[in-house]
């Protein structure tokens, strides 16, 4: 007979465990984000420009919802690329706003944040970017228009590769630990099987846990 109690605390522990693992990668991912923004500002102060737009950009791959350092990163490399372009720095404006393009990009995975943060980094990107080859080959430039946009559109797409192996190793951490759970709970304790199940059911976690991460930094 099915003990429908003992399942629904089996489920209800598989829950707890997900939301106290999803709330510690938050509070590490928000807390690498705020220490990048600190240090991008730092360096910003210093008018070193390169490592400042370095930090900003790390503080947007540490990409959580409700982070406002993630806002706050995008805003200053904005400003930063909007000053290169006003001083003539073509070079250093098209890295601030390739940094926004690709740091939202980088965060990416069943859908994409800063969608509107990625379309104006675009369109300044591939503005500057003819202007850059204006400026190298006058006219010939406005005749490779459409291929510097397709090149520019190709680049800014996210991994593919990575982003399949993020939400492998995302839905293999989770599904592992129900696995474990209902071995736990399913299994009668002080067997050998249920000692080699649940190491097994720990390691497949761990195992999709890393995964998961790495895809995250990768994509």
């Amino acid at each position: 007979m099915v003990n429908y109690g003992k399942n629904l605390r089996a489920l209800g522990l598989v829950l707890l465990v997900i939301l106290v693992f999803l709330f510690l990668t938050w509070v590490r991912a928000f807390y690498g984000s705020m220490k990048a923004y600190r240090t991008g500002e730092e360096m910003l102060e210093q008018k070193q420009l390169i490592r400042a737009i370095t930090y900003f950009d790390r503080s947007i791959h540490w990409y959580t919802p409700f982070n406002p350092y993630v806002e706050k990163s995008a805003r200053r490399l904005w400003e930063i690329g909007e000053q290169a372009k006003k001083d003539g720095d073509v070079k250093m404006a098209l890295i601030a706003f390739r940094a926004i393009r690709g740091g939202f990009y980088s965060a990416s995975h069943f859908t994409t944040p800063g969608k509107d943060w990625i379309e104006k980094s675009e369109t300044m990107i591939t503005a500057l970017v003819l202007k850059e080859e204006r400026n190298r080959a006058g006219s010939k430039a406005m005749e490779k228009s459409e291929e510097i946009k397709a090149r520019n559109e190709k680049g800014s797409s996210p991994d593919v590769f990575w982003t399949l192996v993020l939400e492998v190793g995302f839905l293999g951490w989770v599904g592992s630990l129900f696995g474990f759970i209902f071995v736990k709970w399913g299994s009668r304790k002080g067997s050998e099987k249920l000692l080699y199940k649940t190491l097994a059911w720990i390691g497949s976690a761990l195992g999709f846990f890393a995964i998961w991460i790495i895809g995250m930094m990768k994509a």
